[in-house]
């Protein structure tokens, strides 16, 4: 910022002052606007907290389907509105994530299989 104002007393261009720091020149051209504009601080949002009995809802909604997807188990449970990192993070947490066991393709070797 001292290098900004002693180069523009000094009659510098923004465009000059921004190849002499290496920056951006609307950056520049910003901080000559308004000098006391400092950074913004991040705005925390609200996490949706979930009561004991949603979690042991989510849980035994998770053994007993263990192949539908995050969104099913919590709609299952009347929990609509959950954001998907939130329903993420609980199910890694308590869940255990299954894929279906896939049939093999029916060749001959399987098809007497089957008959037997």
């Amino acid at each position: 910022k001292s290098t900004i104002v002693k180069h523009l007393s000094e009659g510098c261009s923004t465009l000059e002052i921004a190849k002499i720091l290496g920056r951006d020149h609307r950056t520049i051209e910003r901080f000559v606007v308004n000098s006391q504009q400092g950074r913004k601080k991040r705005v925390e949002k609200k996490r949706r907290t979930l009561t004991a009995k949603d979690l042991r809802r989510i849980e035994h909604e998770a053994t007993r389907n263990p192949l539908s997807s995050s969104a099913v188990i919590f709609q299952n449970c009347n929990l609509p509105g959950v954001p998907r990192s939130t329903r993420c993070s609980v199910l890694r947490d308590m869940a255990k994530v299954r894929k279906s066991e896939t049939q093999p393709p029916l060749n001959k070797t399987h098809k007497l299989k089957q008959q037997d």
